[in-house]
Formats: structure tokens, C-alpha cells, sequence
């Protein structure tokens, strides 16, 4: 008799407590909880700067457009129970902290679940005077194999824009590498040109007729792919991604003034 409840109560901690829902699936599957989605980062305490260094992007403004937002949910996962706009809105929260520390004013287009138009988008940054413009994003393809990051620019913007885009890029990749080697470099895409977006198709929140800022646009990953979206929804590998923008922007800062590039219609 003891011998059979011993099997029995074996059989229920190994059989009796299996995750029955995508929340306690992916409980198991992240060592980390994702808690950049589910509640708001918390303020760490940094020591004051050095007031006799300047930093990197003292008196720059910066609009981050985390995509997506409200009855609007960008790319989903239903596997894993994933949306777009959270990941985007937990990265840029990252990001912002991040080039604040840097000396950068830096806008959100939104800090909350809610839904704005891509007109909005431009038009906020465009009142905010910004120097820089950068919308978060995450991909999505019918191939569930795809993934890697890339990065869009306007096709017809000037080289500064061109240039601006592709040193975030190169920087978000690089340091997304340290993280899984194997991280594909999907390279600069030309909104207008680049397909999908041919046949003069743009991505309207980064045209450059119609926002006066440099702009640029990363999808940061593939959703439809599980072990990417894994990563995507870490709060750890949010930070990296964020640590390797904030890199870009950094250098890019050393190339051109915040002026540079900046439209005035």
C-alpha cells in the first residue's frame, strides 16, 4: 500500500500541475518573467553625471514611436500569446530611460496602451521640433522560419537620414549578436523601393515629405517565429536591444550635429 501511494503522489507532481494556458506555458519556456511587458519598468537609482562632461546628446530631442497601440495590436503571436504593440512599448520605455542618461529630451508618442494614426505620429515629432525620429516595431512573415532584425528608411531621404538609420542599425544587430550569435542582419531596407513596399508604396510614419525629422524605422524581430518572439518578449534582451539603439545613437552624434538632416518646411 505505501508503495502504490508513493507512485501515485509521484504521478501527480510530475502529471498533476502541466500548464494549462499560454501565460503558464511561457512560464516554463523564459527563465525570466517578461516583466517589460506586464507592469512598468522600475526606476534604478544612477549617480549623478559628471557636470564637467558633457554628454553625448545633451540638447538633442528624440521622438520614440513605440508602433501599434489601443484597439490596434500589430503583430500577434496566438501561440504564445504575444502582441506587437506591448513589446514595442516595453523597449522604447528602455530606450528612453537610456538616451535620457545621455542628455536627450526625449518624446514618446505614447506612453500607454492607446491608438494613435501614422499622421499623428508625424505630426507629434514635427511639433516637438525634433532632431531624430525612430519607430519600434516588430515583424511578422507567413514563413515562420524567418527572422533578424532590419531597419526601413525613406528611399528619396538625403544621406543623413540614410546614414542615421543605417548606425542604429548596425548597432541594434551587433549587439542583439551577443545574445544569439546567429542573429540575421537583414540589412537597410528603402521604404518606396525595397519590397514589400514596392511600387512607389511607402511606410507613411517615416516619409520623408511629410516628417521633418531624420527617421527610421526597426522591426527588432520576427513574432511569428517562437524562439525569436521568446526572446522579443524578455525583458533582458528588450534592454539589449534598447543598449545597442542608444549605442547608435551615440554614434551617430559623433558624425553630424542634432541640427543636421532637420527639415524646415
Amino acid at each position: 500500500m505505501k508503495q502504490a501511494a508513493l507512485v501515485c503522489l509521484l504521478l501527480l507532481v510530475v502529471f498533476g500541475v502541466q500548464p494549462a494556458n499560454a501565460a503558464a506555458w511561457r512560464s516554463r519556456v523564459w527563465p525570466e518573467t517578461p516583466e517589460g511587458i506586464t507592469k512598468p519598468h522600475a526606476d534604478v537609482t544612477e549617480p549623478d553625471p559628471d557636470p564637467d562632461v558633457p554628454l553625448a546628446l545633451q540638447g538633442w530631442i528624440i521622438v520614440l514611436d513605440p508602433g501599434h497601440g489601443g484597439s490596434d495590436p500589430g503583430a500577434v503571436n496566438s501561440r504564445l500569446d504575444l502582441q506587437e504593440k506591448n513589446i514595442n512599448l516595453a523597449v522604447a520605455g528602455f530606450l528612453k530611460g537610456m538616451l535620457q542618461d545621455l542628455g536627450a529630451n526625449v518624446k514618446m508618442t505614447r506612453t500607454a496602451d492607446e491608438e494613435l494614426s501614422i499622421a499623428e505620429r508625424r505630426n507629434y515629432s514635427n511639433a516637438q521640433n525634433a532632431h531624430r525620429f525612430l519607430s519600434l516595431h516588430v515583424n511578422s512573415a507567413g514563413n515562420t522560419a524567418a527572422w533578424g532584425i532590419e531597419t526601413w528608411v525613406d528611399t528619396d531621404a538625403n544621406q543623413i537620414w540614410k546614414d542615421y538609420a543605417q548606425t542604429l542599425h548596425n548597432y541594434t544587430v551587433a549587439k542583439a549578436k551577443t545574445y544569439e550569435s546567429d542573429t540575421p542582419d537583414r540589412k537597410l531596407r528603402y521604404s518606396g523601393f525595397t519590397p514589400p513596399w514596392d511600387g512607389g508604396k511607402k511606410i507613411g510614419v517615416i516619409r520623408y515629405d511629410s516628417i521633418n525629422a531624420p527617421a527610421a524605422l526597426i522591426e527588432m524581430g520576427f513574432i511569428s517565429n517562437d524562439a525569436e518572439a521568446n526572446r522579443l518578449a524578455r525583458s533582458d534582451y528588450q534592454k539589449l536591444l534598447a543598449e545597442g539603439m542608444a549605442e547608435g545613437f551615440v554614434e551617430h552624434a559623433k558624425q553630424y550635429k542634432k541640427e543636421d538632416g532637420v527639415i524646415k518646411r
